[in-house]
């Protein structure tokens, strides 16, 4: 949102200065990212250490949970857009896990980590309310790109969603 807003100022001003501040300075390069919000529930120290340095090196606002059930308290107050629960995070069974996050999050895209990926697993996720799965051991590239996915798709149902209440 700050960054959007800085755009805004920075080139709202330059159309009412008389000479551009830098004049090899394009619009079309400015590039406004998305300020994403994460929530994690990771037992794993090297899984919370990937998306800790992926989170500052892309901007984004990461939450840990050290369990679902506080990761479903923080729900309400964080309001993630995306929540990266790790299979192995909770004794419980992970599908009751999964629909009560799906659930009670908000419209958040909730992505299973999880070492073993087949067609029946996304089923059950899928089927249980979540949007993906991602594989573990979590790879940079990997959770780059199921990040930015689940985060498209949030953003694209947000506004329809928006768009159906008008």
């Amino acid at each position: 949102m700050w960054q959007a807003l800085a755009f805004l100022r920075k080139n709202v001003s330059r159309i009412f200065s008389p000479e551009p501040e830098n004049p090899g300075d394009d619009l079309r390069e400015v590039e406004c990212g998305p300020a994403i919000k994460l929530m994690g529930i990771f037992p794993s120290a090297a899984d919370r250490k990937l998306l800790h340095e992926l989170s500052a090196r892309h901007s984004w606002t990461v939450v840990f949970a050290s369990s679902c059930d506080e990761a479903r308290e923080m729900l309400v107050r964080v309001q993630p857009q995306i929540v990266l629960l790790d299979r192995e995070a909770e004794a419980a069974d992970w599908r009751y896990s999964m629909s009560s996050l799906a659930v009670q999050s908000n419209g958040a895209c909730v992505l299973l980590v999880s070492r073993v990926i087949d067609e029946y697993l996304w089923n059950a996720v899928v089927s249980n309310g979540g949007y993906d799965v991602v594989r573990k051991p979590l790879g940079e590239e990997d959770l780059l790109r199921n990040v930015r996915l689940a985060w498209s798709y949030w953003n694209v149902t947000r506004r329809i969603n928006a768009g159906a209440t008008k």
